[in-house]
C-alpha cells in the first residue's frame, strides 16, 4: 500500500484517509481529501441556518417584551431561540477555524504540528499557496459549483501543490541538512 504525505490512519473507521483532517463522531466518518468540501459546506449551511432562525425569533421576542404577554408559545419561542443561538456561536467557532484551515491549506492535525518531509525538515507552509489558491484547491476553479455539495476540488489526493522556493538557502528547508557551507 503507497501512503502519501499527508494520508492519516483512523482508529475509528481501521482506514486510511487522503489528507486526513479529523474523525467527525457528527457525521460519522472521517473528513478528508473527498469529502472536505461537503463538511465546510455542512458548517456553512448550518451557520446560515441557526443564524437565520436566532433573526427571525428576535422580532417576536421583542414584541413579547412590551406587550408583557403570558402566552405559553412565548416561552417555546424563547428556548427555541436560545438554543439556537447557542448552536450558533458553536458552530461558528467550528467554522472559523476551518475557514482558517482551508486558507492556509491546513488540516486540522497538521495544525497541531507540522508535516514532516524527506531530509527531516518541517515546514507548517509547506502546502500554503495563498488563501485564494487554498480555497480553490477545495472548492475547485468553478465558482458557479461553490456552494453546491458537488466534488469539485483540485488533484488526486496522492499529490498536492507546494509553495515555489527560490534557490537561496533561508528559502529551502532541505538546505540546512545538506554538506554544503
Amino acid at each position: 500500500v503507497v501512503s502519501t504525505q499527508s494520508t492519516g490512519h483512523c482508529c475509528m473507521c481501521i482506514k486510511c484517509v487522503l489528507k486526513m483532517d479529523h474523525h467527525c463522531p457528527w457525521v460519522g466518518n472521517c473528513v478528508g481529501f473527498t469529502n472536505y468540501k461537503y463538511f465546510v459546506l455542512f458548517l456553512t449551511y448550518t451557520c446560515v441556518y441557526t443564524l437565520f432562525i436566532v433573526l427571525c425569533c428576535i422580532p417576536y421576542i421583542t414584541s413579547v417584551w412590551k406587550q408583557r404577554s403570558d402566552d405559553p408559545l412565548n416561552f417555546h419561542v424563547l428556548i427555541l431561540f436560545l438554543i439556537a443561538l447557542v448552536f450558533f456561536l458553536t458552530v461558528l467557532g467550528l467554522y472559523s477555524f476551518h475557514i482558517y484551515l482551508l486558507l492556509h491549506n491546513k488540516t486540522t492535525l497538521e495544525s497541531s504540528r507540522a508535516p514532516c518531509f524527506r531530509g527531516g525538515f518541517e515546514d507548517s507552509k509547506h502546502y500554503d499557496l495563498g488563501g485564494f489558491e487554498n480555497f480553490k484547491q477545495v472548492f475547485g476553479d468553478m465558482p458557479h459549483l461553490w456552494a453546491l455539495p458537488v466534488f469539485t476540488s483540485k488533484g488526486n489526493g496522492f499529490e498536492f501543490d507546494t509553495r515555489a522556493y527560490t534557490s537561496t538557502q533561508t528559502d529551502v528547508p532541505g538546505d540546512r541538512y545538506s554538506s554544503v557551507p
